[in-house]
């Protein structure tokens, strides 16, 4: 799932650059962007620490609904603001994804 949102995030990104498209910031959560520094929008484990984040790029202070997946449990939603925010560890948090609308 992740290289499809990603090849999406790429052609959105392409898209604003090239033909000057303001985008939201729903629809480039997988697209780095200055805010963000060198993080990665959207999922954002940290494998060196075992822990996981999701990283909520947005300009306009926005907050989000993101989906978390747990290893061995159901997954639940969380309102996120911009920027990183702690989910737990990678031995709990298996992926997080955006889930749509503002919180």
């Amino acid at each position: 799932m992740r290289s499809r949102w990603a090849r999406a995030a790429v052609a959105v990104c392409a898209m604003a650059t090239l033909g000057g498209v303001a985008t939201t910031a729903h629809a480039a959560q997988e697209i780095s962007s200055p805010s963000a520094g060198l993080r990665a929008c959207g999922w954002d484990p940290d494998g060196a620490s075992g822990r996981a984040y999701y990283n909520h790029c947005t300009g306009d202070g926005s907050s989000i609904w993101i989906r978390v997946e747990r290893q061995n449990a159901g997954g639940y939603d969380q309102c996120v603001g911009p920027n990183r925010t702690y989910l737990g560890p990678t031995s709990v948090i298996k992926y997080a994804w955006y889930k749509g609308g503002t919180c």
